[in-house]
């Protein structure tokens, strides 16, 4: 099954249980145009990519698109 993006996700809360390394990944995905200051749970599967060694940070951030 495809995902629509053709809609803006709605709920941007951390699930009590949690986060899969698979459910990181859609979530990245997912909430590819919110802010990583402004989405706890895109921050939270950052996080959990970062710790997991699946992504690298940058050495700087980066501002706008």
């Amino acid at each position: 099954m495809v995902p629509d993006y053709s809609l803006q996700p709605t709920d941007h809360s951390v699930p009590p249980d949690g986060l899969t390394l698979e459910s990181a990944c859609a979530v990245m995905q997912e909430h590819i145009e919110c802010p990583i200051t402004a989405c706890p749970i895109k921050l939270c599967a950052r996080t959990l990519l970062i710790r997991e060694g699946r992504i690298e940070p940058a050495e700087r951030p980066k501002f706008g698109f």
